[in-house]
């Protein structure tokens, strides 16, 4: 029922819209108004929106700008996370085609377009990342009630192709040896050389302490590796003569570290510019991983072991991603059968007395001997 008032200065009554809300307290909505019948239409109006707010909650929701949410979304979600940075970086990419619309404006046609931009500029992998990205974003928003439904589900990612890049042994001394000239990162040949035999992400590389090394039990401890899981990884003696090296000159916690004792938070430039001066083409740090793990089994290192040294958690990840198969070491794999026929085609071991088999057709060790029956029967089934 409205609430009617005098206003002295029309010299008349004013009404006023009175609902109640969702938690059953009564208030004054709207302006007020001289005509009772105009007050009554939206006092009925606001009912009905209280009421469909009641019953279908998830409906309602604060319009909120895609750029405007982004930052929060980072904030309380990706803040703790190791992939922060790229995190950072691909929210700016979907800010500059997605910010200027409201979280509700976004639909699939609008995600598919991004991704038709996109196609080309960069990787399979990378373009995936940031619709997954974008997933995860449009996921928080409906169950912070900023939206009702992820226009991301549905949007099909692109199939990628496992990367093979190997490094060869000449590649690998080329590369420890352009490092070692590196003036301002002098710290990056024991980088390498460790990472070769011990194949730790790069992450897990520069946040090494020391405190996680065991020098007489010649054991390595990851202690936050990826999805926080924690593992152990037996060094050698290279390794450990690199870090008994390096750690003449340690400051801090941190195995490398900067001249503050902190670490370091990337060493992408250095890198790029000792493969650079190796002369080598298409090598990433990632790489180096990549190579352990195919060294590995090249040495008769089991999968399962191997896929604890690596911190997965499937062997087919480990055999899929990370273990290649070089052309040089399938030459010599498919020489190694030379020695097990003839030139003839006859097998090797096979004795000159040996007779061949009589197939007569009477009764032996197999249910059909003689190949005339045998291929009729084949050729009745077929």
């Amino acid at each position: 029922m409205p609430l009617k008032k005098w206003n002295e200065t029309l010299k008349r009554f004013i009404y006023y819209a009175r609902v109640r809300d969702e938690n059953g307290k009564r208030s004054i909505v709207g302006p007020g108004h001289t005509s009772i019948k105009l007050v009554k239409e939206y006092e009925d109006k606001k009912k009905r929106e209280i009421a469909e707010r009641k019953m279908f909650p998830e409906r309602f929701f604060k319009r909120v700008l895609f750029k405007d949410f982004v930052p929060e979304y980072l904030q309380k979600h990706a803040l703790n996370k190791r992939s922060l940075r790229d995190y950072i970086s691909i929210s700016r990419k979907l800010i500059d085609f997605l910010g200027e619309y409201y979280l509700d404006q976004i639909t699939m046609y609008l995600v598919e377009t991004y991704r038709s931009t996109r196609f080309g500029k960069v990787g399979s992998y990378m373009l995936n990342r940031e619709i997954t990205i974008l997933k995860g974003i449009c996921t928080k928003a409906i169950e912070w009630g900023f939206l009702f439904k992820n226009p991301v589900k549905g949007v099909k990612l692109e199939k990628e192709k496992p990367r093979l890049r190997f490094l060869s042994e000449s590649e690998r001394v080329s590369l420890i040896e352009s490092c070692s000239k590196e003036r301002k990162a002098p710290y990056l040949r024991s980088m390498v050389v460790i990472d070769l035999h011990t194949g730790l992400r790069k992450e897990e590389l520069l946040s090494l302490k020391w405190k996680a090394v065991d020098l007489e039990k010649d054991v390595l401890c990851v202690e936050d590796g990826k999805g926080g899981d924690q593992r152990r990884i037996p060094i050698n003696e290279t390794v450990k003569a690199e870090l008994l090296k390096h750690g003449e000159k340690k400051h801090g916690d941190y195995v490398f570290h900067d001249r503050y004792g902190m670490p370091f938070k990337d060493i992408k430039t250095s890198f790029h510019a000792a493969v650079e001066r190796a002369g080598l083409q298409d090598v990433r740090f990632h790489d180096i991983r990549r190579t352990f793990a195919t060294m590995c089994v090249f040495n008769n290192v089991s999968p399962k072991t191997l896929m604890k040294w690596m911190g997965h958690k499937s062997i087919e990840t480990t055999m899929k991603y990370y273990v290649v198969s070089p052309e040089e070491y399938e030459v010599e794999a498919i020489k190694r059968l030379d020695g097990n026929y003839r030139a003839t085609g006859e097998l090797v071991g096979q004795g000159e007395d040996s007779q061949p088999l009589e197939n007569n057709g009477e009764p032996c060790r197999i249910r059909t001997c003689d190949p005339l029956i045998k291929s009729q029967l084949l050729y009745q089934l077929s």
